[in-house]
């Protein structure tokens, strides 16, 4: 979110000089822990399999694979490591910012960590340097992960390693990358790349439920809910493993037993039922074919009696209740937030301000006054902090993290994670980043997630129309029951010197908030309030307010409809692939809401018990039901919200 760290800029700090090297730009991976340390929360025993490596692509760039090409791009044989010809990367114009790619097979497995390694050399750089990186997508071409590197400016061949990274779930492929960091001009060239596969980590678990800090809540859990799967190392296969899960009580005693064999996806559940008031642990071991512990994983679970109830909390459907009302947050990034802030925002129908900075008394109070809800910037590990303000009635929860990844930056973000629980038992942590968190990995370090998919670049080339449905329904499927709230762009990003020449339209805005609400977001938060006032292409901070007005007033008025918990089921939509939808049954009316993620017109065609016409709700219009059908038409990233029942 943070405009320093955002993928797309790829820069890091002041050149190493007797290196070539130029920052970060994501972080190196980890070293591997010693055997017995926790990583994670999974502790790896001595006894777990040796891991191994496998490459799985190799090139020196002698077959001139026109794949590399990119406007950019062309095969040197006047420079090379090796062999008789290397990639040349040659940038004349510091505006221009384009990657250099392959797609690599072999790289796409679930939570299978790859590497990327290549010797690059640079001639003349400008502003920067030269790196690698690897970036997954999904089908649809929207981006679900990444693993990046530092840059070089050295004039001579330097080896620069990236990862090793975990591929994310459901990846349709892996690209490979070559590139310039923004801003920089000159040449550079690549040779002797080398992508390797590495094993897994065996075993995965997330608590499915109670999702929300492992605490069994009256009248909202009525089970313990524990997914797993083995993912095993080269040579071997889930069935040679087996999983045991063991309940304990406080005292150490064991409540519950199972063991299971090896799968990609297992299943665990407990009546809560049969649990007295107090605190459990679960421990969830790996198991080698002769019954040797491999890797176990610890999650603490507590059974909450009614006058232990946090005051806001996620609830079992990873919705927010706030002193024991439902909420739909509704929330705007800022900058250092000032009343005129406070007074926008509050026009404009947010229900709730993030702001960068720490905000004063003053400006808590004012907020509280206005109605609204702060996500407190806590993006460090001071109980002391977390103690002061979480008292305040305008505190909604605590924005723990800004696109620092848990799986390579995991001693970061654990710590801020553990300032809030241990702290303050009635708010909830939120976290951003761009890419999807494996679900086990972010169950340890926040309690709630969102993705930051910026789609609308200002060139219609550009556009992932699905990006934000497909970002937001891989984070829920990784997080079952816990809360998503998606972060909605509404800036243009050449705000920040790159891609875009403009703000997203009101269409767009619409779409992918809605995209977010159909794949199942509980909540939105807006990219960003300061941005609208400093627009790049010179549209009028009025003009971007009253378009994140009429967005964000309209999801609001719906809130308790997209809240309720029961669905329509008898509502059929008649499929068309560019289609996404989700229903939902409130005060005896079906609704109906559905999102084209064509840029191209889309028909709509649906059944539903009830009247001879829906509702299109905020068009000032109906559809009639001919021929036992609703019909209408969507344009281009075109939302249609239809109320079925009384009128």
């Amino acid at each position: 979110m943070n405009d320093a760290s955002r993928r797309s800029l790829l820069v890091g700090g002041a050149a190493l000089a007797s290196a070539g090297l130029v920052g970060t730009a994501g972080g190196q991976a980890q070293a591997a822990a010693p055997a017995g340390t926790a990583v994670g929360g999974l502790k790896e025993l001595a006894a777990a399999p040796a891991s191994t490596s496998r490459v799985v692509f190799t090139s020196s760039f002698e077959d001139s694979d026109e794949e590399w090409f990119n406007g950019f791009t062309s095969y040197d044989k006047a420079e090379h490591r090796t062999g008789t010809q290397s990639l040349r990367y040659t940038r004349e114009n510091p505006s221009t910012y384009v990657f250099a790619t392959k797609k690599i097979p072999h790289t796409t497995d679930d939570y299978t960590p790859v590497t990327v390694s290549a010797w690059v050399k640079t001639a003349g750089l400008a502003n920067g340097g030269a790196s690698i990186a690897m970036e997954w997508y999904a089908e649809d071409g929207c981006f679900l992960g990444g693993g990046y590197t530092g840059a070089t400016t050295s004039a001579d061949w330097t080896q620069l390693v990236c990862g090793p990274q975990a591929a994310p779930a459901r990846a349709a492929y892996m690209k490979a990358v070559f590139y310039l960091q923004r801003g920089t001009t000159g040449s550079a060239w690549i040779d002797e790349m080398v992508v390797t596969r590495h094993d897994p980590k065996l075993l995965r678990a997330t608590l499915a439920s109670p999702a929300y800090r492992g605490l069994l809540m009256p009248g909202e859990h009525r089970e313990i809910e524990l997914r797993l799967g083995l993912y095993p190392p080269a040579g071997t296969a889930a069935d040679d493993y087996r999983v045991r899960i063991e309940l304990t009580d406080a005292a150490g005693e064991r409540v519950h037993t199972r063991t299971l064999s090896g799968a990609a996806e297992l299943r665990y559940t407990y009546p809560a039922a049969r649990l007295a008031h107090g605190a459990y642990e679960l421990r969830i071991s790996a198991l080698g074919r002769g019954g040797e512990l491999l890797q176990e994983k610890k999650i603490a679970l507590r059974r909450l009696r009614a006058a232990e109830m946090p005051s806001t909390y996620i609830d079992a459907r990873g919705r927010t209740r706030h002193n024991g009302e439902l909420i739909f947050p509704l929330g705007a990034y800022n900058g250092p937030t000032t009343l005129q802030n406070l007074d926008d925002l509050k026009y404009a129908a947010f229900n709730t301000v993030l702001s960068y900075h720490v905000p004063s008394a003053a400006i808590l109070d004012a907020t509280a006054a206005r109605g609204m809800k702060t996500l407190f910037t806590h993006r460090n590990a001071d109980a002391a902090e977390v103690d002061k303000y979480k008292g305040h009635p305008s505190l909604l929860g605590w924005y723990i993290n800004d696109e620092t990844p848990p799986d390579t930056e995991g001693p970061v973000v654990r710590p801020r994670y553990a300032s809030v629980v241990e702290n303050d038992h009635d708010h909830p942590a939120y976290s951003v980043d761009y890419r999807v968190w494996a679900g086990d990995d972010t169950q340890e370090v926040t309690d709630v997630f969102g993705t930051d998919n910026y789609p609308v670049k200002g060139n219609p080339t550009d556009l992932t129309a699905s990006a934000v449905y497909t970002s937001t329904a891989a984070a829920l499927r990784e997080r079952p029951n816990s809360a998503v709230w998606t972060v909605i762009q509404l800036h243009n990003l050449g705000n920040y010197g790159h891609f875009g020449n403009r703000a997203p339209s009101l269409a767009e805005v619409r779409s992918m908030s809605w995209q977010a609400i159909v794949a199942g977001a509980q909540g939105l938060t807006f990219y960003s309030r300061f941005d609208m006032e400093r627009d790049a292409a010179g549209e009028t901070y009025r003009t971007l307010l009253d378009r994140a007005k009429a967005v964000v007033e309209q999801i609001g008025e719906l809130s308790p409809v997209i809240l309720a918990a029961e669905r329509a089921p008898r509502i059929r939509v008649f499929h068309h692939d560019d289609l996404r939808w989700t229903t939902r049954r409130h005060r005896g009316s079906d609704y109906l809401f559905v999102v084209n993620v064509s840029t191209e017109p889309r028909p709509v065609s649906f059944t539903a018990p009830g009247g001879d016409h829906a509702e299109v709700l905020f068009a000032g219009r109906r559809v009639d039901r001919t021929n036992g059908r609703y019909s209408d038409r969507l344009d281009g990233m075109g939302v249609g919200l239809y109320r079925i029942g009384n009128d």
